[in-house]
């Protein structure tokens, strides 16, 4: 049965939080329960006034069938990632060749809590088809969960999502023909893209949205990526959880600049 959206391209709308589940246990039975999900990073604005590139930090929220924008104010997150990496690989490094760790825990805004299962990746000097980058996702006790490998594609932009045994689950495709990476212009239209997730016999199955900062945000040049992630029907939680990382792992590939690289596009 072919994938069939029910709209292409939705106008913001706030969801109910009477409507959101939040009767979650822990780990990844929250991911298991979850239609969707909003996943917005935190901004940073010193960054936009030329200081050092920070930590990235992204919460994740529960969101309708279509991943609409929840209330931000009335909602809480179910997690929150936090990037672990250097000083000198966020500074002088593109998002596409830095190494990181990106810790996914439950979200509590009074005490630390435990990491839910965690990203992986290392330093790799990429060159068109050589030594492109992959991801490891694992569980916090060291339990692999799979892989996004971030193969070389001469048009299209995307990832591949790959279990524990390195087998093809999906493939996450977007076109190059997209505002976002032709030209940035601050217009809310013109920074979303979309990314069609295809499971490994080539159907579609459900759509990745790159969405919208905010003109302001846009126009100060902040670093603020949000996403709209649809999970395919009858995904598993493991699945889902490999779907959220590669969503942000499309992020540090595709709209991550370190200070250099900004200076140069200004140039």
């Amino acid at each position: 049965m072919q994938y069939q959206p029910a709209n292409q391209s939705p106008q913001p709308q706030y969801v109910n939080p009477g409507q959101i589940d939040t009767s979650f246990n822990s780990g990844l039975d929250a991911m298991s329960r979850c239609q969707s999900v909003y996943i917005k990073q935190r901004p940073d604005y010193l960054e936009s006034l030329g200081f050092c590139e920070k930590k990235n930090v992204y919460y994740v929220y529960q969101s309708d069938t279509m991943g609409n924008k929840p209330d931000f104010k009335h909602q809480a997150p179910i997690f929150k990632c936090k990037e672990e990496s250097s000083c000198w690989q966020r500074n002088c490094l593109p998002g596409a060749c830095r190494a990181f760790d990106l810790k996914v825990k439950q979200y509590d805004q009074k005490q630390d809590t435990n990491t839910v299962f965690r990203l992986s990746r290392e330093f790799k000097c990429t060159f068109l088809c050589l030594a492109r980058p992959m991801m490891e996702v694992q569980l916090e006790n060291g339990g692999k969960i799979g892989f996004i490998y971030y193969p070389f594609m001469c048009c299209d932009k995307g990832v591949e999502i790959r279990d524990e045994n390195n087998q093809l689950i999906y493939s996450v495709k977007g076109s190059c023909c997209q505002w976002p990476f032709l030209v940035q212009l601050p217009c809310e239209a013109c920074q979303r893209a979309r990314f069609d997730i295809v499971d490994s016999e080539g159907q579609k199955v459900s759509e990745l949205w790159k969405e919208s900062a905010g003109f302001c945000n846009a126009l100060c040049n902040v670093d603020a990526t949000n996403f709209r992630l649809m999970f395919p029907q009858k995904s598993t939680s493991r699945q889902k959880a490999l779907l959220l990382a590669a969503a942000l792992f499309i992020d540090f590939n595709y709209f991550e600049e370190s200070p250099q690289d900004q200076n140069q596009n200004s140039m």
